[in-house]
């Protein structure tokens, strides 16, 4: 049986990823729009939303083209989309987090937020640039908040925490996997994974 034509797929596909990545975003979204006050500057939201859309049509591409994350039966796909459902529950989580303020703390997009701004105004010392590239993000980002900055921050943002993710699904497929092939040499009945 020959595999659905790619557009067809790729339709399907950005559905999909449409809605997964839009409320992956909340947590990073609600952070950067209220409490570093970037919803102030037309900009940074229009590169935030730019970035968002971007990882859209990159999931969506990714898994439309034929090979291992196209194939549902496939341990990188699965992988994925186990990452997407435990991405999903953890931007809900995030989501509660940050309405109490001080839970903002306890979020994986803070922290991955300061790792990419960490990591891009670093790569901009070792460049010799004059200034950080988001420069006094801390104090006041709204100030500093044009699009190249706000997009490549939220990029590289999306991009460590689907690292993670999909590290933390592998090796969660794995073991499941290995864990029943262990009952199945044993004699147990075998159980979905």
């Amino acid at each position: 049986m020959e595999p659905p034509a790619f557009p067809t797929v790729f339709l399907r596909q950005l559905r999909y990823w449409s809605f997964h990545c839009s409320l992956n975003a909340l947590p990073s979204l609600g952070i950067a729009t209220f409490y570093l006050k970037l919803g102030k500057s037309p900009q940074a939201m229009a590169a935030m939303f730019a970035a968002i859309a971007t990882f859209i049509l990159l999931y969506a591409a990714l898994t439309s083209i034929h090979g291992p994350l196209s194939d549902p039966g496939h341990l990188l796909s699965r992988a994925l989309r186990l990452g997407a459902k435990i991405r999903g529950w953890i931007s809900g989580i995030s989501v509660l987090l940050l309405v109490t303020g001080p839970g903002m703390l306890l979020t994986p997009d803070l922290w991955c937020g300061f790792l990419s701004l960490a990591i891009l105004n670093q790569a901009s010392r070792l460049l010799g640039m004059s200034q950080d590239f988001f420069a006094n993000a801390a104090n006041d980002a709204s100030a500093n908040a044009s699009f190249l900055p706000v997009f490549a921050t939220t990029m590289l943002e999306g991009f460590i925490l689907s690292f993670l993710l999909l590290m933390i699904s592998f090796f969660a497929l794995f073991f499941v996997r290995r864990k029943a092939q262990r009952r199945a040499v044993l004699g147990y009945p075998a159980f979905e994974e």
